[in-house]
């Protein structure tokens, strides 16, 4: 294990400004400064937890050079939430060095104005320990922690607020609707399946979730005589509703958590043809991101094989029929070959078989 060497605080305010302030993700900048912190101080293990203190939980742990959390470090989370208060545990090893306390585990509490914001935890690993200076540096530090930690939790309930707005809107549009009810659940359900059978995961399957179920708020904006028309539209009826993906992303303007950058994406552009026929604004191709492309197939499919007052449904492999035969005009074909893949009764078959 390397040699543990001092944090002043300079050096930490210099690393805070150029490496995390800036940082839109919270969780890449807070990985990065706890394996700064871990490695100056030579460490075993470190763990950053954000304490959502209107929910009374702590969001997903961030950990450098660990396998996960376990019960003693849980412990001093709980603790630290509780209390407010610093902790450390003496280590087993080596009651002292040269003089100086050794720590097996300490935790450092970021608190503002009686608010528990959360908390850094260092423990020792391989014999090795946190002596107490460093740990009354971690101290003396904490305060230059605690903007960072209070923009973070700041970001996840402002999230909350958005995913519940999210929620209440998606409501009052299926009211509005009631032949599209079900619509977005489905078309969720079927974009975050592709999205997870393609590689994507983490943030970026939220993201698509949060963007798929929200892909026609716009319609929020069209006439009720137009959007229950019980028969086809006329042309001018659909260069209204063609406005819907416009009017959807000023909706979502207001919510600037980093993590609605993709369903903007997904609200404005899921009526995107890799042909550039699409509207509203023409794009083709790789100009359309990954997750309207992904939200666009889904949404067609769920269309096509849903019940309208003016057409029957499609069945599965009608719809699979039509999908192919727009792929590379309308749809990108390795989506739609994915999307049919998933929903194949061969494939449903074999997934709900039991193992042997």
């Amino acid at each position: 294990m390397a040699k543990p060497t001092t944090i002043n605080s300079s050096e930490l305010i210099e690393f805070i400004a150029e490496n995390i302030a800036q940082t839109a993700n919270w969780r890449e900048g807070f990985g990065e400064l706890l394996d700064y912190i871990s490695t100056r101080l030579a460490t075993g293990n470190g763990f950053i937890r954000l304490y959502h203190y209107i929910a009374g939980r702590y969001l997903d742990p961030i950990s450098v050079r660990s396998q996960g959390s376990n019960p003693l470090i849980d412990s001093v989370f709980e603790q630290m939430a509780e209390d407010h208060q610093p902790v450390a545990y003496p280590s087993e090893y080596s009651g002292y060095l040269k003089g100086e306390m050794m720590y097996s585990v300490v935790g450092i509490p970021l608190v503002k104005n009686g608010e528990y914001l959360g908390g850094l935890v260092l423990a020792g690993g391989d014999g090795e320990g946190v002596r107490e200076g460093h740990f009354n540096d971690l101290l003396a530090f904490s305060p230059y922690l605690i903007p960072l930690f209070e923009s973070a939790v700041l970001q996840e309930i402002l999230l909350t607020n958005y995913l519940e707005a999210i929620e209440t809107l998606a409501v009052a549009l299926e009211a509005k609707d009631p032949w599209t009810r079900g619509h977005s659940n489905m078309v969720t359900a079927y974009a975050t399946a592709t999205a997870r059978k393609m590689g994507l995961d983490g943030k970026t399957l939220q993201a698509i979730e949060i963007g798929a179920m929200m892909h026609d708020i716009g319609k929020i904006g069209v006439p009720d005589d137009i959007l229950k028309k019980p028969g086809q539209l006329t042309k001018e009826e659909f260069k209204v509703v063609m406005r819907h993906p416009e009017i959807g992303e000023e909706i979502l303007k207001p919510m600037q958590h980093p993590l609605f950058e993709i369903p903007r994406n997904i609200v404005r552009w899921h009526h995107e043809r890799i042909d550039g026929k699409g509207y509203p604004d023409g794009l083709k191709g790789d100009e359309i991101p990954l997750e309207a492309r992904i939200t666009f197939v889904a949404d067609a499919y769920d269309a096509m094989t849903s019940e309208r007052p003016y057409r029957d449904a499609m069945s599965a492999e009608d719809a699979f029929e039509e999908l192919r035969h727009h792929a590379g005009t309308q749809f990108e074909p390795d989506i739609v070959e994915v999307l049919c893949e998933l929903l194949s009764p061969a494939n449903k078959d074999e997934q709900s078989e039991p193992d042997e």
